[in-house]
């Protein structure tokens, strides 16, 4: 089935807000319907998840934006399908869907702090164990303070990321 008649198929059924950009749709659903429009989409050929990610915003109101890209490899088109996440609020879990959504939801729990209900094992990937908060929020404190990543990873503090500006002479 084509992208959009799938779409409209899938408006029929569950509420949905559609936006096209850049050739590709994008599928806003409620957080009560979404696993009921991704299994839709997956029954309409749909089947890979391509990945799944996250957008935080602290306007009109502190929440993430869930964002699961899935493929059709019939015909490959493709689709995005998004629902909101208050802070502190939990979405089901779709590793029963796809088992690699597990290293997914584990990463946007770690860096955006979205839980999963029902997920087999929801604990830090990137972050030390007993770090506090989570670093991709947009109300996360930005601080020099270098982190310990997990693997012998040594990353640089910010100031030496981000060059200083010197300012001409004259001014």
């Amino acid at each position: 089935m084509k992208t959009a008649e799938a779409v409209a198929s899938l408006k029929q059924e569950i509420a949905v807000e559609e936006s096209q950009c850049v050739g590709e749709t994008t599928l806003l659903v409620d957080k009560s319907e979404f696993k009921n429009a991704l299994l839709f989409l997956i029954r309409q050929g749909f089947k890979v998840l391509m990945d799944l990610t996250g957008v935080d915003y602290l306007k009109p109101e502190k929440r993430t934006k869930v964002v699961y890209w899935l493929h059709n490899p019939e015909n490959y088109e493709r689709i995005r399908v998004a629902v909101f996440a208050e802070r502190d609020a939990t979405l089901p879990s779709v590793t029963d869907f796809w088992e690699g959504a597990n290293w997914f939801e584990r990463e946007l729990f770690d860096l955006f702090g979205v839980k999963f209900d029902g997920h087999p094992d929801l604990k830090r990937i990137l972050m030390p164990d007993d770090w506090v908060g989570h670093p991709l929020l947009r109300d996360y404190a930005l601080t020099e303070e270098s982190v310990e990543f997990k693997h012998g990873v040594k990353p640089k503090v910010p100031s030496e990321i981000i060059p200083n500006v010197k300012r001409h002479p004259k001014f």
